[in-house]
């Protein structure tokens, strides 16, 4: 028996033993360049198929939590990332090799290309791997925390609404702080955003400092950001069909829900029982969450069709597309159809010859600004229309018997209840069975807090529509004079025909009918622009030398019309 208890113990004690070698256990190191032996702070260490990481410190020094057989990977911008084999050590010392692949990408800035490793000033590019698969409206939201240094924010809250966009900051008190708009190497206004299917852009690149974005002069000033969209490829036609639907909701707060049951119950803790007011407002309450029927969500589809193709000297890219966004407000709603046509053609070895053109319209019912500000000042007892419930507590005498012909359905004011008259001597509402007394006999009393108009009218009763229509085309040729020199000359013509309706009904205003307003204002905008670019570029052993020399002629018009 003890032979075989002391067996027991010596197995149970080895299982022990076993389990704990399995524990994670504490894995440091410090991270260096292999090419000066310099620490790299910010590394990031991953444990592969996992969430645990951990990021090097100023001196590249890191800590993470493994055990024997896990997987470590190390990666850091602008460096080979490394898989390293947890084993029986405690200390892993990691050298970075840097990525020599990286350094070859080729970014644009500014009529021209180089190399990333002949970059002197700040630039980034974001290649369009997979930001068509974000579900948004707009290109410039999908590059919402993409890029350091460059900060999107969504200020309108309207579905197609153009963000801020802000690259280092604001550069200006007064003046426009936007960044530069050049979409194939052709300046345009920013509002053009609004038309580009993500599905058709290859690539953005951000100029951030004043080096980079110097040769755009004062309108660089803010950076700029750079569209190139996709071209055609070589190969038999491939087509490509790209769809999303996502679902929008809006962040309600908290601070805006008036409880109004809570406030009945503090009045009788405070008062032993309810006035007549609070009796009145407990009759008609609705159980109404303004922010409910306000922020009512949405959703958001898209649909894409591309075709992509052509033989070694031409090449073609045409792309179709439908967007349509709900937004998360109620009347709030955005839809985009767009087309693009782009064709190159190489019609001698020295000659190539080009072609885009890219129609697109756009069309919004805004928001009415002003009914948020409404929904913060009304309580839940107020209705959102008469019902045959609350129907009889209106004052049809009331301002001149401006109610008297209310029905069921009509927008529910407050001022429709106040002055209601109760029965003679009564404290109460509701007799000894909790029952309403029924027929008003003197004077009641004001139970509204607000004399301002139904917020749900506010948006029912304006409708704003923004309808755009935009056409962006582009001529080009290049010729190579020789193996240095380069010459490229293109032409770009832009249209814009942007028109806004206002209808403001007799019950949008509290005013009725003097408030009821129409307007209608229509804007164009045409721009020419005119690039020619001589270039040289010459490699001597190791060096490379490169020089740009042209003139761009910008003819801009603009009219605009009002009727209201």
């Amino acid at each position: 028996m003890n032979f075989k208890l002391k067996s027991a113990l010596a197995i149970m004690l080895f299982v022990c033993v076993s389990v704990f070698a399995q524990n994670d256990r504490t894995i440091s190191g410090q991270v260096v360049s292999e090419i000066d032996g310099q620490p790299i702070p910010g590394v990031n260490i991953l444990k592969v198929g996992t969430n645990v990481g951990a990021s090097s410190d100023f001196d590249g020094n890191y800590q993470i939590n493994a055990k024997s057989g896990d997987v470590l990977q190390v990666s850091y911008v602008g460096f080979v990332s490394q898989l390293l084999s947890v084993g029986d050590q405690t200390i892993i010392n990691v050298s970075l090799v840097e990525d020599l692949n990286s350094l070859d990408e080729v970014v644009l800035v500014g009529y021209g290309t180089q190399k990333k490793s002949h970059l002197t000033g700040a630039i980034s590019k974001v290649t369009n791997e997979k930001l068509d698969q974000i579900a948004v409206s707009r290109v410039d939201e999908a590059l919402i925390g993409q890029i350091s240094g460059v900060t999107i924010q969504n200020t309108e809250g309207e579905a197609g609404g153009a963000p801020t966009i802000r690259i280092r900051g604001v550069g200006s008190i007064t003046s426009d702080a936007g960044p530069l708009i050049v979409v194939d190497g052709s300046v345009v206004d920013s509002d053009f955003l609004t038309n580009i299917d993500m599905n058709n852009v290859e690539s953005f690149e951000v100029l951030k400092d004043a080096a980079s974005g110097a040769i755009y002069g004062s309108r660089g000033a803010n950076g700029v950001i750079q569209i190139t969209t996709k071209q055609g490829k070589e190969g038999k036609a491939k087509f490509t069909y790209n769809t999303f639907t996502g679902f929008k909701e809006g962040i309600q707060s908290d601070a805006y829900d008036i409880d109004f049951e809570g406030e009945l119950e503090r009045e009788i803790a405070a008062n032993g029982s309810l006035s007549l007011r609070s009796q009145m407002r407990q009759l008609i309450n609705a159980e109404n969450n303004w922010q409910d029927v306000i922020i009512d969500g949405g959703t958001i589809t898209s649909h894409s069709l591309g075709a992509r193709g052509g033989s070694k000297k031409t090449k073609f890219n045409v792309n179709l597309s439908y967007t349509k966004d709900d937004g998360v407000l109620l009347t709030d709603e955005f839809e985009r159809y767009t087309a693009q046509a782009k064709i190159s053609s190489d019609l001698t070895d020295k000659l190539k010859i080009g072609a885009s053109f890219s129609p697109s319209f756009a069309s919004r019912r805004r928001f009415s600004a002003t009914g948020l500000y409404d929904v913060i000042r009304q309580p839940s007892w107020v209705p959102s229309t008469l019902t045959e419930d609350n129907i009889q507590f209106v004052n049809r005498i009331r301002d001149g018997g401006r109610y008297a012909n209310a029905q069921v359905g009509d927008y529910v004011l407050q001022r429709m209840f106040d002055d209601f008259q109760f029965p003679t001597g009564a404290t109460s509402i509701f007799d000894g069975s909790g029952n309403f007394q029924g027929v008003p006999v003197i004077s009641g009393i004001d139970i509204s807090n607000t004399s301002n108009i139904n917020p749900l009218a506010k948006l029912l009763e304006r409708k704003r529509f923004e309808d755009r229509y935009k056409f962006f085309g582009n001529l080009y040729a290049n010729y190579k004079l020789n193996s240095d020199f380069s010459f490229r000359t293109d032409f770009t013509a832009t249209y814009e025909n942007r028109i806004n309706t206002d209808y403001q009904g007799i019950n949008e205003s509290r005013n009725g009918a003097p408030g009821a307003n129409a307007s209608y204002d229509t804007r164009s905008r045409y721009g020419l622009i005119s690039n020619n670019v001589l270039s040289y570029n010459k490699t001597i052993d190791k060096h490379e030398i490169s020089a740009i020399v042209g003139a761009s002629f910008e003819h801009r018009f603009f009219e605009e019309s009002q009727i209201e």
